[in-house]
């Protein structure tokens, strides 16, 4: 017997048995030793705690092993088919696709059937597939392009279900905490269906077996065996997109278990594809079913949370790990630079133009009657200035800590969104809400300037060892967001009574700023706006290079840091007001170019106003959209930026550069 398999042996003897180590405190916790018989058998009628084991601890225990084995299995099936260790069904946005699906099926009828469940997981899994498919298909089916339009999906459409659970907080609860993935059995129906499943799609997607393992090859080499990659690569895709969509049908989203069992196989020994598919299967069921474990015997100190939030944490900070093991030669993009803008328009008179903008749709906000008509217009405005005043201050912020982002990293795609800095604060202000409460306002703000300053500081470090090089950095950026989402989850469901503001704020709702907060947001935006000059030589060097910057005299280590603070209050402060939704940041710096902003000094400006702008636009969309009821700025921006983040990459995904 080789060693890798004598390791991999023990490893999935040693999970086995912490795995059925929890279940059997869970047990235990309900009937006393001699009971464990009967009630795995025939448990008698009028023993709650024999009816609890046989009908929803023992099929518990069976879903977590068929769901686990069925997404790592899946996992491994989409690393081998797109060259890409992070791949897997969660950050392809097949689950969250599913899931959204779901919830809109369970608005739209009275009663939602297994079957109907089952239909809209398959529709939803196959849309974002074929939404991801479609952005990249001009790409060659990139990996990176790829992965990263699906970690975009994924969010949206997150992001989607979030919205419809604040706004149906109530009826959805349940729904919400299901597809947070939670395993709560009653009887055997999932756990039979999931073995037809399992029985059903493992062989058929087995049966590709040679070409997958040929596909792993260079693309040029696979098409020299006469293997067409396009069909075969999408008819993989649609089959372990359909298993996978069943899956979360019947247990709600699980994510990483994919990325998580895959990686534990091959560090483990498993080398070629089979031993990955074998092995990572049984690692994969083993760890759901161990998280599983540990989601119960935890439950009288956290609540019955559901175990896909535990999964989602775990994942992405084993992502975040990962990420030095993404290939070298993986594609990155090409920036879109103000150089290859076809305006001539000056620096000051582009500045002008944006300000003047900006004064017309404030005033517009400020002033529209559009479903108001009989209202004093001085009342109107009353009620209106402090939140078009906050919402542009936010975005003044966001924007100029965005264009800074991008000068400090020397990627064109960063900014607070996408570096995971919004969602460092958010998990910051959530931190400082529970254990600091709202006594003091300084506590939230400087909670969400320590969260923004840790996480900038973990991606930081990662683009670093990457030479900043964009998907890497992307992908971090991702990971910390997704973290903090899977936290903001894991509190959602907790029950806890403060889950529904912390919900409500994560949307962003500019309605309900005051006087006071807006005129602290707007002297805050003014401050950062007047400091701004005294890094203006460090934003014009940094981006050429640290050789650069030291033979001029800066110093790159200790510049960075200052930026970082100065980035991270910038958020920090920015996200208390509007909450972590937005691509405000990413999408500001990008507009000044295209608008033809020359130099990092005037797109800085440019891009200040313009977000203040986009802000407010998105604030009084927010207000008529579905008037006379509220749809929170934060929402409207992210739904707005989530397309443009995608068009950025479809656009400059065609190029592959050095990471």
């Amino acid at each position: 017997m080789s060693s890798s398999l004598i390791t991999l042996t023990r490893l999935s003897v040693v999970m086995a048995l912490a795995a059925i180590g929890l279940y059997a405190v869970a047990v235990f916790g309900y009937i006393p030793v001699a009971d464990l018989s009967a009630a795995l058998r025939h448990p008698d009628p009028a023993s709650f705690g024999q009816i609890y084991v046989h009908y929803s601890l023992l099929p518990r225990m069976f879903v977590a092993l068929l769901a686990g084995g069925a997404l790592a299995f899946a996992g491994t099936i989409f690393q081998q088919l797109l060259k890409n260790p992070l791949a897997e069904p969660s950050t392809l946005g097949i689950l969250s696709g599913a899931q959204l699906a779901i919830t809109l099926m369970t608005l739209s009828t009275v009663t939602v059937s297994a079957f109907q469940r089952d239909i809209a997981a398959l529709i939803g899994g196959l849309a974002a597939v074929a939404i991801v498919s479609g952005l990249t298909r001009k790409t060659g089916f990139a990996p990176m392009t790829l992965l990263l339009c699906g970690l975009v999906i994924s969010f949206s459409a997150g992001s989607a279900s979030v919205i419809l659970a604040l706004f149906h907080h109530e009826y959805l609860r349940g729904v919400f905490i299901w597809g947070s993935g939670s395993l709560i059995q009653n009887d055997y129906a999932n756990a039979i269906a999931l073995a037809v499943r399992f029985i059903i799609f493992v062989p058929v997607l087995l049966l590709f077996q040679r070409p997958l393992a040929i596909a792993g090859l260079d693309d040029a080499n696979a098409r020299s065996l006469g293997l067409s990659l396009t069909s075969m690569r999408a008819l993989v895709l649609i089959i372990a997109t359909i298993l996978t969509a069943l899956v979360v049908a019947r247990v709600g989203v699980v994510a990483f278990v994919g990325i998580a069992a895959s990686h534990v196989a091959r560090m483990a020994g498993a080398r070629t594809l089979n031993e990955r598919l074998l092995w990572g299967a049984l690692i994969g069921a083993l760890l759901l079913l161990l998280a599983d474990g540990i989601v119960l015997v935890s439950a009288p100190v956290i609540g019955d949370v559901p175990t896909g939030t535990i999964t989602a944490i775990a994942g992405a900070l084993l992502m975040l790990a990962l990420l030095k093991s993404v290939p070298s030669s993986i594609d990155q993009f090409t920036p879109i630079d103000g150089r290859n803008s076809t305006s001539r328009t000056s620096g000051s008179v582009l500045v002008l133009v944006c300000i003047v903008t900006l004064t017309f749709v404030a005033i517009l906000s400020l002033t529209e009657q559009m479903f108001t008509h009989g209202l004093d217009p001085w009342g109107l405005f009353t009620g209106r200035w402090p939140r078009v005043l906050t919402s542009a201050s936010a975005g003044a912020m966001l924007a100029m800590a965005g264009a800074i982002t991008q000068a400090i990293t020397r990627n064109p795609m960063a900014s607070p969104e996408g570096l995971g800095v919004s969602g460092g604060a958010g998990l910051g202000i959530i931190a400082a809400f529970f254990f600091g409460g709202m006594a003091s306002p300084l506590m939230p703000i400087a909670g969400g300037i320590l969260g923004a300053i840790l996480s900038f500081s973990l991606v930081l470090t990662v683009a670093r060892r990457r030479s900043y090089a964009t998907g890497p950095v992307l992908l971090g950026g991702i990971a910390v967001g997704a973290l903090a989402t899977a936290i903001m989850s894991l509190i959602v469901a907790s029950g806890d009574p403060r889950a529904s503001y912390i919900l409500a704020w994560t949307m962003g709702p500019t309605f309900r700023a005051t006087g006071i907060v807006a005129l602290i947001a707007s002297s805050l935006a003014l401050i950062g706006f007047v400091v701004f000059p005294l890094f203006r030589r460090w934003i014009e060097v940094l981006p050429l290079g640290d050789g650069t910057a030291r033979a001029l005299g800066v110093n790159p280590r200790r510049s960075r840091g200052v930026l970082l603070l100065f980035v991270a209050t910038l958020t920090g402060i920015a996200t208390l007001v509007v909450g972590p939704l937005s691509f405000v940041g990413m999408m500001a710096p990008h507009i000044a170019r295209m608008a033809g902003a020359r130099g990092q000094t005037r797109i800085v400006l440019a891009a200040t106003t313009i977000g203040a702008t986009l802000m407010i636009a998105a604030d009084w969309l927010g207000r008529t959209a579905d008037f006379p009821y509220e749809i929170p700025a934060g929402v409207i921006a992210a739904f707005i930026g989530g397309p443009y983040f995608l068009w950025i990459i479809r656009s400059n995904g065609k190029t592959t550069l050095r990471a």
